[in-house]
């Protein structure tokens, strides 16, 4: 599946069981990109390459180092789940990731994991 399918399919997923948590979901026409924007100021990149490479980015607040990132990208950290990994919040760990690349498994686990771990 090519990356705009990829997103074209996360989009439908995240619009029809999770659009109570959703203010806005822009699918970006030019670049391979879908950004979520949480009611509580949230926001979440999802990124997807026609070379099986993915990235999701979410972002807390301002401070640069507020974010996690599940992504492929790199192929140099010692985990179990290689390349998947998973950059912890202010980016100073890496470790194991539940991801695939795959729009249907991963955007459940990744929405009910920041759902989950952001209520006020």
């Amino acid at each position: 599946m090519d990356s705009r399918r990829k997103l074209e399919l996360a989009r439908k997923i995240t619009i029809n069981n999770y659009n109570d948590y959703i203010r806005d979901i822009i699918l970006d026409k030019d670049r391979p990109v879908l950004k979520i924007i949480f009611h509580n100021e949230i926001y979440l990149y999802l990124r997807y390459n026609d070379y099986e490479e993915y990235s999701y980015s979410t972002i807390f607040s301002p401070n640069p180092d507020d974010q996690i990132r599940f992504d492929n990208y790199d192929d140099i950290w010692d985990v179990e789940t290689r390349p998947h990994h998973f950059h912890t919040r202010g980016l100073k760990k890496v470790i194991d990731s539940p991801m695939k690349g795959e729009p249907e498994h991963d955007i459940p686990i990744l929405l009910t994991f920041i759902i989950e771990n952001n209520k006020k």
